[in-house]
């Protein structure tokens, strides 16, 4: 199963995407005492970080701006291997509200049936990444700018996105319309 980590003093965390709308694949990237580590999140997850960041940082009165976007510094770094696939994701405070835990539990892929018993026994990979107040701001920031960053069109007709490239069969039609592009 994958490698664990644990930052206590995170110095930097982003949740970004790369590659075009429609094809992105995401990442949560964090750096403390010199390493970087990146995880393989879905858009979903980035999103409900964003969210989730925003309601937990409204507990103690802080509200998220697009003041707080800071894009430059919340790139994600290329050539980094993620480490495992999020399954699970989770976000705590202290009691205080000045410190903050995102915790991500990997997915495992196994098939019980097929699987020797040791690799069953083993644990997933675990990462917790504790941070300021500061820190989770920008990073509700940035997960929310990175989701929005690939909207595509969406039809007019269906709501669904149309992809600039193949086009969209919409349901709406019942599969008679012209593809639009």
């Amino acid at each position: 199963m994958g490698e664990s980590v644990e930052f206590e003093s995170t110095e930097w965390i982003t949740a970004g995407a790369v590659g075009e709308p429609g094809a992105r694949t995401f990442f949560i990237q964090a750096r403390a005492e010199g390493r970087v580590v990146a995880l393989l999140v879905e858009k979903g997850q980035v999103a409900g970080i964003a969210e989730l960041a925003q309601e937990l940082l409204g507990r103690f009165d802080v509200t998220v701006t697009p003041d707080d976007l800071d894009e430059a510094h919340h790139r994600l770094i290329d050539g980094i291997e993620p480490l495992w696939r999020v399954g699970e994701l989770s976000l705590g405070a202290s009691s205080d509200g000045e410190r903050f835990v995102l915790e991500a539990m990997e997915i495992l892929f196994i098939d019980p049936d097929e699987a020797p018993d040791d690799v069953l026994a083993e644990e997933p990979g675990q990462a917790r990444f504790w941070l300021t107040r500061h820190q989770l701001v920008r990073l509700a920031a940035y997960a929310a700018y990175a989701v929005e960053a690939g909207a595509r069109e969406r039809c007019r007709l269906c709501g669904r996105p149309i992809d600039p490239v193949e086009g969209h069969v919409c349901p709406a039609t019942n599969g008679h319309g012209k593809l639009t592009r």
